[in-house]
């Protein structure tokens, strides 16, 4: 397949396990096919950088000192790009932009693309507002600088209007992620496999998550299973020790989603705040009901405002395990529901996300 003339720098200066990094790899892949692609990172997850395509170029040196220190890193990283950069390449940074901004404030010529990757305050997410003030100063003060990228992809329509209204940013588009369908089928049982699936940091909320499942364990026929990696491990681990029958908790599953969809009855999201998130839309992709937080990253979009799935109010314990007593107790509604929200999907095919992100470049650099 022809290539395109411009080379696409990919900036991603620490790459952890979440859904940022399947986003990239699904990135890198896409572009590879039409364009020259290179990733500029430094991180010691091979395991990550295994789901990328051979013919992509990654500069990557494994530094352990700069990895110590995220600002350093970044700075490490951008001088790694910058080295490898010519007149008409294209810059497109997946997190930490700030330094790219301020280099195009003060005229460097490169095309920079930028993608928002968490919440954005705005008009609509005050209760995600409510758990970010720590970093909401902070926030506001980097988003002021988005009007001097070339082009700012952000995922949802909310965010766009606050961000041309607010900050002046005069060329940002959204755009979805993308979700491959995979197909499933679930049906009424005598016990259920409820999930959290994602990083067990405090954003997330496993705790949350456990704490509420724990009060269901005595009068309803429940396993709650949790996969992920975090600081919030020890914290579940002690939480789980009178229930060892009824919780399992593996550790980081590479795919988890392929790997235990079949047992997987019920996925819960109680994240604080998000972006899209991933194994909502994955869960999806494989006909399982899912729970999420009302109002928090891309929930309602997905579950179309509970018609595809299951929204409860942020941070209830009392809304929380209404919801996932009414979906154990009339699992064919949440079935019917799951097969709607897969139907819907379509939303999220190739020609909606990564083909419109593909045109949105193309016409930056032309």
């Amino acid at each position: 397949m022809k290539k395109y003339n411009k080379k696409i720098l990919f900036f991603c200066p620490a790459i952890g396990d979440g859904g940022l990094e399947k986003t990239l790899s699904i990135y890198l892949n896409y572009f590879s096919k039409f364009n020259s692609v290179v990733l500029v990172t430094n991180t010691k997850n091979i395991k990550r950088l295994s789901s990328i395509n051979k013919n992509i170029e990654i500069i990557n040196p494994k530094n352990d000192f700069f990895l110590k220190y995220r600002i350093l890193n970044n700075l490490f990283c951008i001088f790694l790009l910058l080295k490898n950069i010519n007149d008409k390449d294209i810059i497109f940074s997946m997190q930490d932009h700030f330094l790219f901004l301020l280099l195009k404030c003060f005229g460097f010529k490169n095309k920079l693309v930028i993608r928002t990757m968490s919440a954005i305050y705005n008009d609509k997410n005050r209760s995600e507002a409510t758990q970010l003030k720590k970093y909401l100063f902070l926030k506001k003060f980097i988003i002021h600088f988005y009007k001097y990228a070339d082009l700012v992809i952000t995922f949802s329509k909310n965010n766009k209007f606050y961000l041309k209204r607010v900050n002046k940013v005069k060329n940002v588009e959204v755009i979805y992620n993308y979700f491959k369908k995979y197909n499933g089928k679930k049906k009424v049982k005598k016990f259920y496999n409820i999930f959290f699936i994602g990083r067990l940091v405090d954003d997330k909320d496993p705790v949350f998550f456990l704490k509420n499942c724990i009060s269901l364990i005595r009068n309803y026929n429940i396993k709650i299973h949790i996969i992920g990696k975090g600081n919030n491990l020890s914290t579940l681990k002690s939480m789980s020790e009178k229930y060892k029958k009824n919780i399992k908790i593996y550790g980081f599953t590479e795919t988890p989603l392929k790997k235990y969809n079949k047992i997987i009855d019920l996925l819960c999201v109680t994240s604080k705040y998000d972006g899209t998130p991933n194994v909502l839309g994955e869960a999806m992709s494989y006909k399982i009901p899912v729970l999420a937080p009302n109002k928090v990253g891309l929930s309602n979009l997905l579950l179309s405002d509970g018609k595809f799935g299951y929204l409860y109010k942020p941070g209830n314990n009392v809304s929380f395990q209404y919801n996932i007593i009414k979906i154990i107790t009339n699992y064919s509604q949440a079935i019917t529901k799951a097969k709607k929200g897969y139907n819907a999907l379509d939303r999220f095919s190739k020609k909606n996300t990564l083909l419109k992100l593909k045109n949105m470049i193309n016409n930056i650099s032309s």
